[in-house]
């Protein structure tokens, strides 16, 4: 019984972490897709994400209300002298967000006339539109390494609800998408879609990679199958 609550405590602290992890994963897809303008892939990968937060969010409430419940039980062994303390440990590291601090308040574009915009260049606009993408792939990638960061504090310490955490997450998310296709798209879709491709996503080839690998398993399932009617 004591070797099979250990196996189980194993398998729920790696769920609760797999989950943490395709969460965080499901943002940096995002952030990826925002990198190559690729305006329909981010749409896809929000949907995605979505779909991850939603499955994610009952199952690891779940996985964390037995994993508690076996700690317990195994804090109460070892305090009766019945079982050892375990000693398996599991890291994943994380850091602080910038958009968790409040940030400094803009001044009131009603207190003065809005002066006319400057005419600017296309290679300029291009430089503006690079920066902006830039700050807010890198919130996204800042909040990728905070959703594994809470996973191990709801892991390891159980200081933090982590199904609020990711839903946190993903109104983050959702909120810098609708930036981006409001300061970055905007009036400037058909540029962007020319700047489109310039960093295709790493993630796109591993999974035509592993649909090749899958094909191949499939047909060589289908030949077998064959052979073994043919016989």
């Amino acid at each position: 019984m004591h070797d099979a609550a250990r196996l189980r405590l194993r398998e729920l602290t790696q769920g609760v972490y797999d989950i943490g992890d395709e969460i965080a994963e499901g943002i940096d897809h995002v952030a990826a897709a925002m990198t190559d303008w690729d305006v329909l892939l981010v749409g896809d990968c929000m949907e995605e994400l979505a779909e991850s937060v939603e499955q994610g969010r009952p199952e690891v409430r779940q996985y964390l209300a037995e994993l508690n419940g076996l700690r317990q039980a195994f804090v109460s062994g070892v305090n009766a002298g019945t079982l050892s303390a375990p000693t398996d440990t599991w890291y994943h590291p994380g850091r602080t967000l910038s958009f968790l601090h409040p940030r400094q308040k803009l001044p009131d574009s009603t207190a003065q006339p809005v002066p006319e915009p400057p005419v600017v260049s296309t290679a300029t606009l291009r430089m503006t539109l690079r920066r902006r993408n830039e700050e807010l792939t890198g919130e996204l990638a800042e909040l990728a390494e905070w959703v594994v960061a809470q996973t191990e504090e709801a892991v390891e310490r159980q200081t933090v609800l982590l199904p609020q955490s990711f839903a946190r997450a993903w109104r983050h998310t959702r909120d810098t998408v609708a930036t981006w296709n409001r300061e970055v798209v905007g009036d400037h879709a058909a540029l962007v879609a020319d700047m489109q491709g310039e960093a295709p996503p790493e993630f796109l080839a591993e999974r035509a990679r592993v649909e090749r690998v899958l094909a191949r398993v499939r047909a060589r399932n289908r030949n077998r199958r064959r052979g073994s009617a043919v016989g």
